[in-house]
């Protein structure tokens, strides 16, 4: 059995568990508020970032599983300039056509359906139940919360977070740094750096 070093033991950590479990890992957590926490739902956390640079050798591979798309993006690039093989989870039951592009550090929920054509960048969480369709591209360390819904050739840019139950039509391009609010409709192409709330979505502030 392979060991797998999870960073961050929140409840984004416990989902990524028990995906991991499924595809036959041993989990141990890694988390700053070790030794305060020792455990992480089922599993032990086993020593903060330092005790698992230390032990590097004892692992075949590290996940990020911080829900932050900053700290995320920031942590993965650390361990993988450090020498860490960084894997990707996805949840035996997520629908994924066989001609998808992967990167490193994704996790694919249950129920979460990619399509044909799809890239998905690396530390890009898709969150339980959401639908993907043809030629998405999701950009670097994005998050797509449950619920949403992507029609075809929607282009999300790097570090975005789409909220739950979010919907965007076909040949959308969402700019970099994106916050869409729970149950947006997306109709228009979104700029980078803004706030969009409401059906359809408008501008709420810029970032």
């Amino acid at each position: 059995m392979k060991n797998l070093a999870i960073l961050g033991a929140g409840g984004h950590g416990k989902v990524a568990a028990d995906i991991a479990e499924q595809l036959g890992w041993n989990i141990h957590f890694f988390d700053a508020a070790f030794p305060s926490i020792n455990k992480c739902g089922l599993w032990d956390i086993v020593g903060d970032e330092a005790s698992l640079i230390k032990h590097a050798a004892n692992y075949n591979a590290v996940f990020v599983a911080i829900g932050n798309n900053d700290i995320r993006s920031k942590k993965q690039k650390e361990f993988k300039a450090l020498g860490f093989a960084i894997t990707s989870l996805i949840s035996p039951a997520a629908t994924l056509s066989a001609h998808v592009e992967i990167g490193e550090g994704v996790l694919i929920v249950a129920n979460a359906c990619v399509n044909i054509g799809c890239k998905i960048s690396d530390g890009v969480i898709i969150n339980t139940g959401s639908n993907i369709d043809h030629d998405n591209h999701i950009g670097e360390y994005s998050h797509i919360s449950p619920g949403v819904n992507l029609a075809g050739d929607v282009n999300i840019g790097e570090q975005c977070w789409v909220g739950i139950g979010s919907s965007i039509i076909h040949q959308i391009s969402i700019g970099d740094n994106v916050i869409v609010g729970a149950g947006t409709v997306i109709i228009n192409d979104v700029p980078e750096n803004v706030t969009v709330v409401g059906c359809p979505a408008r501008i709420a502030h810029k970032r």
